[in-house]
């Protein structure tokens, strides 16, 4: 009878699996990518389906099976690596070692387990289920994304996950209880709030945030501290700098389009997914991190960023995109046509939503029409203005002939020389082009009798 590793290995194809988190290009009878664990421009990672093994040739020089591969990416010892692998290849762990059971999976568990809990509630209740209808959510969006509820009671949850033999501390550990000021207590963290689970790549629960509602039923009235979302805080499975809301069911179609629409707001990704967007993500209201850039680079190009229409949103953009120019992406801005935000849009038009994503423009194309639209070229405060909000985006970019291209053009719409635009840039450590020097005509080279007498042989 085959070991539980060797069903899982039998039963998962190591291509289809690490095609989930890095994208291969066939090499032959094998395939190359660029190696997930150090960077570089050269494909050095080779894998090989008929020996169901992978190695990298470059840098990093490691390389192993299917479990070394999701032990190293996910960051999991192996009884960690053995029970997502099972999971994913449909294998009951029989007898499960204690030692499998390790804290992470415990949380795993808990998360699980209040994700249905959550599920539950909101099947039960019928003021959210409005809610989420008003905002245009079909039915089948809000149990593809396990959208939940967690109704105004301090200790909802922790009776619920009692009953199913989590202790109150595990809770706490899991970011989903609070100990009270004297740390006699514990109490729900998430109350009176629309639940969105957030999940890792491989769609096991891991955190949730809570939009705040109050239902017309409930004599309780929100305090103007209280925040409008709130988030579980870092725990052992729950990084806020590298989770991704919605990447474990966008993750194939960024691969397949090359491209990663990235929103602010959870509701923001699951309406784009409702709408055929599929290729969405949210950031939980935060400028993208170098992790998640780093996880987003393996399997596209291009990313279109599309935040709320606020100061607040822009300034967001601006801070992922920069962050993204390190990375060498392709920077895109889709311009939301009405609404002020992502979700309005798509409630009131789908098409409009896709259309903005089709139509995304470059980054520096974008501001670039925009600060011309908004400002006056023809005064000298206008031209400051407008140099002063585009010429760190040219400053950004990483291809000398589009910066260029963008100095050039600059320069001929506020009617001054380039190289006043260079100066500019100078001052933010960026150089012009250096024009090689012409070099001197070289003089005839005479001829060595040697040379003679191998022409006439």
């Amino acid at each position: 009878m085959n070991s539980p590793t060797e069903e899982i290995k039998a039963r998962l194809d190591i291509v289809e699996f690490v095609n989930s988190y890095v994208r291969l290009a066939k090499a032959g009878i094998n395939y190359k990518a660029a190696c997930p664990f150090h960077s570089e421009k050269t494909p050095s990672f080779f894998l090989s389906p008929s020996r169901q093994l992978w190695h990298c040739f470059g840098g990093c020089g490691e390389g192993g099976d299917i479990f070394k591969f999701v032990m190293k990416i996910e960051g999991l010892d192996f009884p960690e690596a053995l029970r997502l692998l099972a999971q994913r290849a449909g294998v009951m762990l029989k007898r499960e070692d204690p030692r499998v059971r390790s804290e992470r999976n415990r949380l795993y568990d808990l998360c699980e387990a209040a994700a249905q809990i959550f599920e539950r509630s909101l099947l039960l209740t019928a003021e959210p289920k409005g809610y989420l209808r008003s905002r245009g959510l079909t039915e089948e969006t809000v149990r593809s994304f396990r959208i939940g509820w967690a109704p105004q009671s301090w200790d909802f949850l922790l009776k619920s996950l009692a009953q199913k033999g989590f202790k109150p501390e595990e809770s706490e550990k899991a970011g989903l209880a609070v100990r009270s000021e004297d740390g006699s207590s514990r109490y729900d963290r998430f109350r009176s709030r629309i639940i969105f689970p957030i999940t890792d790549a491989n769609g096991r629960v891991i955190g949730f945030g809570g939009r705040i509602f109050q239902p017309p039923t409930i004599n309780h009235q929100p305090s103007t501290t209280e925040a409008k979302y709130i988030n579980t805080p870092q725990t052992l499975i729950y990084d806020k700098s590298r989770a991704l809301y919605g990447f474990d069911k966008a993750k194939q179609e960024i691969r397949a389009k090359n491209q990663a629409v990235v929103v602010e707001g959870y509701m923001d990704c699951v309406m784009s997914h409702q709408a055929g967007v599929k290729n969405t993500i949210a950031v939980s209201g935060t400028a993208l991190t170098a992790p998640q850039l780093s996880v987003l680079r393996r399997l596209c190009d291009t990313i279109v960023s599309s935040f709320d229409a606020d100061l607040a949103g822009e300034s967001a953009t601006k801070r992922s995109l920069a962050l993204a120019a390190q990375f060498e992406f392709n920077r895109r801005i889709a311009a939301i046509p009405s609404g002020k935000d992502p979700a309005d849009t798509v409630k009131e038009n789908p098409e409009a939503w896709r259309a903005a994503v089709a139509g995304a423009k470059p980054m520096a194309e974008f501001y670039f029409e925009k600060m011309f639209s908004a400002e006056n070229p023809e005064t000298v405060e206008g031209k400051k203005r407008i140099s002063q909000t585009l010429l760190p985006l040219i400053a950004e970019l990483t291809n000398e002939i589009e910066k260029a291209h963008w100095v050039s053009r600059l320069a001929a719409r506020l009617a001054v020389a380039e190289e006043a635009i260079w100066k500019e840039l100078g001052k933010k450590g960026v150089s012009p082009p250096q024009v090689p020097a012409a070099r001197e005509e070289e003089k005839p080279r005479i001829p060595s009798r040697r040379d003679l007498l191998e022409d006439q042989f």
